[in-house]
């Protein structure tokens, strides 16, 4: 492997985690970031630090168990600069076990539940920080690439990046260009500025509205009574803790439900939802820190820019967002982002002399490493909306036997520490769902344990007395 010049486009958390882990690797690295460099401390960062790229940066946001264990392996520095300003570090095995659940002590292996989060805003002043001192890496923040530069073609018919052109007139030479610029980011108008073939996209907008906001404690004390994410009917509540004693709490529902995306925007009727909500209630306990805010379009969408076996560009990949995004609601975005980000500096360790070779290497790992997240996600997002559909149209959801054994799994975890296990590995992003169900026994042992234990109590308003709030 030869050390090259690399462009890294967007300043976002996985944009800057590729550059350091390439710059770890001897590259030297130019990050374009459309937003300014951050102000010198969290709480500056979060009063006014601008992120035009990350449009929803102060909502809900969490770094699961397999993004922590990313980050403790491969850029310790940011978890230092972390826990420095106050990131949240716990393990999410001891809170199953804080809100009641049974069934033995520790186990080996506990340790992979260890998370390490914060606020976005945070975690992307964490990042930068580091980064700013980070040899080979050189941030160049208030600009945006306006356009792609190309060279001789290496396959016929195939444009080959060699540089960019910024906005600001500047023009920088690269041996490869990595695109991180997002869900919204300018991927396919560049590709189309270099005649390129368009990637193939398969997109499918399920139509998901969250309205939240963050909240401080007045005492320093920390709620941990509800796991990330609770599916209630027609809508799910959204409890993620954060740094410094903060913590985010947001509905999730169908945006076509039109009575609830435009009822929870008042403050008063969010309230009263989350009140209707035992293990949510203690939530509003907090000092509100951020005005209710609310987010649509959040499409499942992925690209794929090798087609027919020839890649549509050469000298360029696409990572994290800017290849596949999935809703909000599990939390797997930044964790699959820097995912992706470690096969991304894997195979240019391996072909970056190679640029056709490692289009095709990138596609295939990226296939075979997050591939299986992406679609596990999408279709966790398809039986959600089937089983909001079936509570607003008063009829029983038909789930498939692993849709309703992953939603067994998922509401004893609160009683049963075995079931916790099995919804931490998952909802952690450790283990696939399939890969979970298929250990020896433990379909037999989840149906057990319903029959055991009956079914959970309520976590929230029924649909009717759901409207009744809203009116």
């Amino acid at each position: 492997m030869g050390m090259g010049e690399i462009v890294v486009a967007g300043g976002g958390f996985c944009g800057v985690a590729v550059a350091m882990l390439l710059a770890k690797d001897g590259h030297q690295v130019t990050v374009v970031d459309r937003d300014s460099a951050p102000p010198a401390s969290p709480e500056a960062a979060w009063a006014s630090w601008e992120r035009r790229s990350v449009a929803h940066c102060r909502m809900v946001h969490v770094l699961l168990e397999r993004g922590s264990a990313i980050l403790r392996r491969e850029l310790p520095e940011v978890v230092h600069e972390l826990t420095d300003a106050g990131a949240l570090v716990y393990n999410t095995l001891d809170h199953a076990r804080c809100v009641g659940a049974t069934g033995g002590g520790p186990e080996p292996g506990d340790e992979r539940f260890t998370r390490v989060t914060a606020r976005r805003v945070v975690l992307d002043w964490a990042m930068h920080r580091v980064a700013a001192n980070c040899p080979g890496v050189k941030m160049r923040h208030d600009t945006a690439i306006a356009a792609l530069v190309t060279g001789a073609s290496l396959i016929e018919s195939v444009p080959h990046v060699t540089g960019v052109r910024l906005a600001s007139g500047d023009q920088l030479a690269c041996d490869l260009l990595i695109d991180v610029s997002g869900r919204r980011g300018p991927t396919e108008d560049w590709l189309a500025g270099i005649g390129a073939r368009s990637p193939l996209v398969v997109e499918e907008d399920y139509g998901f509205t969250y309205t939240g906001r963050h909240f401080r404690s007045r005492d320093g004390s920390m709620p941990f009574n509800a796991p990330l994410n609770t599916p209630i009917g027609s809508f799910s509540v959204l409890a993620v803790q954060a740094d410094n004693d903060t913590w985010n709490l947001t509905i999730a529902h169908l945006s076509s439900d039109t009575l609830l995306r435009r009822r929870l925007r008042v403050a008063g009727v969010f309230e009263s939802v989350i009140r209707a909500c035992p293990m949510h209630v203690g939530y509003l306990d907090g000092e509100p820190i951020s005005d209710l805010q609310s987010m649509s379009g959040t499409a499942d969408r992925e690209r794929t820019f090798v087609i027919d076996g020839v890649p549509v560009v050469t000298g360029m990949i696409s990572v994290a967002d800017a290849w596949a995004c999935t809703n909000p609601s599990i939390g797997r975005g930044m964790t699959m982002g820097l995912m992706h980000a470690v096969v991304a500096r894997d195979t240019i360790r391996d072909h970056l002399d190679q640029p056709a070779r490692l289009a095709l290497e990138f596609h295939r790992r990226t296939q075979e490493q997050l591939g299986p997240w992406h679609d596990a996600t999408h279709q966790t997002d398809q039986a959600r909306v089937m089983a909001s559909r079936a509570d607003i149209e008063s009829r029983p959801v038909e789930l498939s036997s692993t849709a309703a054994t992953v939603k067994a799994i998922m509401e004893n975890a609160r009683r049963d520490l075995r079931c916790a296990r099995l919804a931490q590995d998952i909802a952690g992003c450790l283990v696939l769902p399939a890969d979970v169900l298929s250990r020896p026994g433990t379909i037999d042992y989840v149906e057990a344990t319903q029959q055991r234990l009956g079914p959970p109590p309520a976590a929230g308003p029924d649909r009717t007395r759901l409207l009744q709030l809203l009116a």
